[in-house]
């Protein structure tokens, strides 16, 4: 895997939007360690180093973008809202399509004006699960009526779309990358705090479903390297790259239960002998989400969480390998070991907290 060696390969003065998140803050280190000059942009202060432009502001004012993309060449845009319901209120919904669509619409026109030459889109693998997939491709289509109903994958869905509409041989050229499941050392990985979290209150007693599920997971730094190799193709074979999108993942098809095993029962846990159907599971999310709809406690349990742990949603990365020269970082089997102290720190405070 050839990464990119020179800030000009990339873009001697780069933007992350969402530079707070898990993959910005990731993004954010990389390309200070590759010597490129760094913004980024949030809704509070990046501080997590000094050598970093931070640019308070908001993806859906053009004021607080036009102000950040001046005199940019690459511009990273990882902000969004994961929120998983289905059934939501009004202002969340308005929010949450606010930020991810017309946020990206705006992050859009603001690269344009500026005269930038790159933009690529943190997406999801949630795009294109639209129904159970296993060894899938990019040529699955977007979510549709059938696939993933939930407020991410649908806005996700359409602002990448936008994303990849919007590239322009005589202009900006963009491309997307789309991650499973993202974990790795470091505060925010998502999918790793809220399942240690559940833990620590004693949460995990069941599993759900019947276990023959895989799904696809990956190492930020997997991530990020799909990101710096997109960047590094725009400029040198934009026509091969530009507007085309790369799912990236660990490439091992795991079942999203069972990927937490290692740390359940490294710290010290018994696995789960009992299950309840995927049936169940979906009307008590259902209801959960109801309960919330009507000033309730957000659920433990979303509808689109019992279909991401029961359905099939696999995509090979036979396109970043061949087009990107990608090859994933490290494994579930090298990597949770390695971070096992980190997990029980987590653990212990998390159970710890009052």
């Amino acid at each position: 895997m050839e990464l990119p060696v020179d800030p000009n390969q990339v873009g001697p003065v780069c933007l992350v939007t969402g530079g707070n998140g898990y993959v910005g803050k990731h993004l954010v280190r990389r390309l200070l360690e590759f010597g490129c000059e760094v913004r980024a942009l949030d809704l509070a202060p990046f501080q997590a180093d000094v050598r970093v432009e931070s640019i308070v502001g908001d993806i859906r004012r053009m004021s607080d973008l036009g102000q950040a993309c001046e005199g940019v060449d690459t511009v990273f845009h990882t902000a969004a809202i994961i929120n998983t319901l289905t059934l939501a209120r009004a202002s969340v919904r308005r929010l949450v399509y606010g930020v991810n669509v017309l946020g990206t619409e705006c992050v859009i026109r603001a690269c344009q004006a500026a005269g930038v030459k790159k933009l690529i889109f943190t997406s999801s693998i949630t795009v294109s699960v639209d129904g159970p997939i296993r060894e899938g491709d990019e040529t699955a289509p977007y979510v549709g009526t059938n696939g993933l109903p939930d407020l991410y994958s649908q806005t996700k869905s359409r602002a990448e779309k936008m994303v990849l509409e919007a590239d322009d041989p005589k202009g900006l050229r963009t491309a997307a990358v789309r991650p499973g499941g993202v974990w790795g050392p470091g505060e925010g990985a998502m999918m790793v705090h809220d399942f240690l979290e559940h833990l620590a209150a004693g949460q995990f007693k069941l599993k759900i479903g019947d276990g023959k599920s895989v799904t696809d997971n990956v190492h930020v730094d997997s991530v990020v390297d799909v990101h710096f190799l997109v960047a590094k193709k725009l400029g040198e074979e934009p026509g091969l790259v530009g507007g085309q999108a790369y799912f990236v993942s660990d490439d091992e098809p795991t079942n999203p239960v069972d990927w937490y095993r290692p740390i359940v029962e490294g710290l010290g846990y018994s696995w789960p002998k009992l299950h309840i159907p995927r049936s169940l599971a979906y009307g008590i999310a259902y209801l959960g989400e109801v309960a919330h709809y009507f000033g309730g406690p957000f659920p433990m349990l979303t509808r689109r969480s019992v279909l991401a742990i029961c359905n099939d949603a696999s995509f090979r990365v036979d396109r970043a390998r061949t087009e990107l020269g990608y090859e994933p970082r490290t494994s579930a089997a090298k990597g949770i070991p390695e971070l096992m102290p980190e997990f029980r720190a987590t653990h212990d405070r998390l159970k710890a907290a009052p």
